[in-house]
């Protein structure tokens, strides 16, 4: 399976997720689920992504712009803002939307690498020390950032991010790779565990147990990935994401 197939599994999971969101009463919860597929998938490819890019930069650049382009129709399909800007209207620093998240994580990426350059370690030097304060470093500074922001997943978004990337940047058994993501798509439901030790596990309901099986949907797919970006159809991938926004928003006006 190579990164276009990938890509579009997780667009149209997200798809059914956010037109779920928007029309409640049309999609039940079980299918909204589906949604729970696509944002370990988009961290895989993100941190793939930076790992083969050239450019870190350019690439930085690229999903601050959507980011900010996607940000008002984000926040009128999702958040219920109106066309304007203040208390009900769109903000740029508040509940933002998914490519706020994979510029965060990127931008934690890129610091590390600074970082470590500057300190002339690589993976088979013995200045273990300079690799730790790095990372400690940028997984701090992804942490904040990305709470700062309120951005969809968060801190927690970031952070996975970055230790998907640091993975692949250590070459890593694809095995290790693969349950070390399995693991950090489950984090995001510590809450559910802490709820089930405290209640018991009759108290966790069918629809708990069904959103944590979808989650770790992507950890078999990346299994099955080959290396391969597939046909290319970059732009589209990055302008949908505004463009089904816009019609939902439009959608949900009317």
């Amino acid at each position: 399976m190579n990164g276009f197939a990938l890509k579009i599994i997780a667009l149209t999971a997200m798809i059914i997720d956010h037109t779920g969101k928007v029309l409640p009463d049309i999609f039940p919860f079980e299918i909204l689920v589906i949604g729970r597929i696509a944002f370990p998938i988009y961290v895989f490819l993100i941190a793939e992504g930076f790992y083969h890019t050239k450019n870190p930069v350019r690439f930085l650049v690229r999903l601050f712009t959507f980011a900010i382009i996607s940000e008002s129709f984000f926040d009128m399909a999702l958040n219920g803002a109106y066309f304007s800007f203040g208390a009900d209207g769109i903000n740029f620093f508040a509940n933002t939307n998914i490519f706020y998240t994979l510029f965060l994580g990127g931008a934690a990426i890129t610091c590390y690498e600074y970082v470590r350059r500057k300190c002339h370690f690589v993976e088979s030097d013995i200045k273990i020390t300079s690799a730790l304060a790095a990372v400690t470093l940028m997984l701090g500074f992804a942490w904040l950032v990305g709470s700062a922001f309120t951005s969809d997943y968060g801190g927690y978004g970031v952070v996975f991010i970055f230790c998907m990337y640091l993975l692949r940047k250590f070459d890593l058994p694809k095995g290790f790779i693969l349950t070390a993501m399995a693991v950090l798509s489950l984090w995001q439901y510590e809450w559910m565990f802490v709820y089930a030790l405290t209640n018991g596990l009759a108290a966790v309901t069918n629809a708990m147990w069904l959103a944590i099986a979808v989650t770790l949907v992507p950890v078999p797919l990346a299994a099955c990935y080959n290396g391969k970006r597939g046909p290319g159809w970059k732009w589209f991938f990055y302008w949908s994401y505004p463009a089904h926004l816009a019609v939902l928003a439009v959608v949900l006006v009317f």
